[in-house]
């Protein structure tokens, strides 16, 4: 056997309530107390932040056990880069899915904003976690987060390189803009975290899309169905 169906095996003991059999399969276990511990971590983070988060309550909450938290996850702060690497990349996939059918790089920049500050009116949780509470713990602590802003930067970086290479907007530096968008987004959704406002989030869409559009020289007008390149 190797080492890595050994562990399974013991990770999946240590969550096995005494006196039951274990029907599953020790790998199949394995996998479903990690799904757990991330959605528990999720929850308990959203209550307490990442300070006030302890493994002790992430394991009760997901019924597990200390052995199989550290079985998956060396630390805490490992087990939270990893939600916030899986919760990030759920959410750019659901934005490029949602979007893949827009006309042109504008359309679909200008569509995702839309998507991102609708997804996170529809999951505070998922915000809080993503944006607010897994950071702010110290340089070196926040580096490890830093794929997650790098992987929305991205996506906003390609459409702009896209819109420049169709003649949509003038050329630019498309990779400042992008993080400068980024912070835009961040501290809209920051201030609605923390205030409330503007309830609900997605009423700061219009002018947010309209003010970065505008940023890069685009007519937010341009966005809309049917009409094609910049004029």
């Amino acid at each position: 056997m190797t080492r890595r169906f050994i562990g399974d095996i013991l990770a999946a003991s240590l969550d096995q309530p005494v006196g039951s059999s274990m029907a599953r399969t020790p790998a199949i276990d394995s996998a479903n107390a990690q799904e757990r511990i991330l959605e528990a971590a999720l929850d308990v983070l959203a209550q307490h932040g990442y300070t006030g988060a302890g493994v002790q309550e992430i394991v009760e909450v997901s019924g597990t056990s200390k052995g199989s938290f550290y079985f998956h996850f060396p630390s805490k702060e490992q087990m939270a880069v990893a939600l916030v690497d899986r919760m990030s990349q759920k959410l750019i996939d659901k934005t490029l899915n949602g979007i893949r059918h827009e006309p042109t790089p504008l359309h679909r920049v200008a569509a995702g904003i839309e998507s991102l500050l609708s997804t996170f009116a529809r999951q505070r949780k998922i915000a809080q976690v993503l944006l607010l509470n897994v950071l702010g713990h110290g340089k070196a602590s926040d580096k490890k987060f830093l794929p997650m802003r790098e992987r929305f930067s991205a996506f906003i970086k390609k459409e702009l390189d896209d819109a420049v290479a169709l003649g949509q907007i003038a050329p630019q530096d498309t990779e400042l803009i992008a993080h400068i968008w980024f912070g835009a987004l961040y501290e809209v959704i920051i201030r609605w975290l923390l205030t409330g406002r503007p309830t609900p989030l997605t009423k700061a869409t219009p002018v947010l899309r309209a003010a970065l559009l505008r940023s890069i020289g685009a007519e937010p007008a341009l966005t809309a169905r049917g009409e094609g390149s910049r004029r």
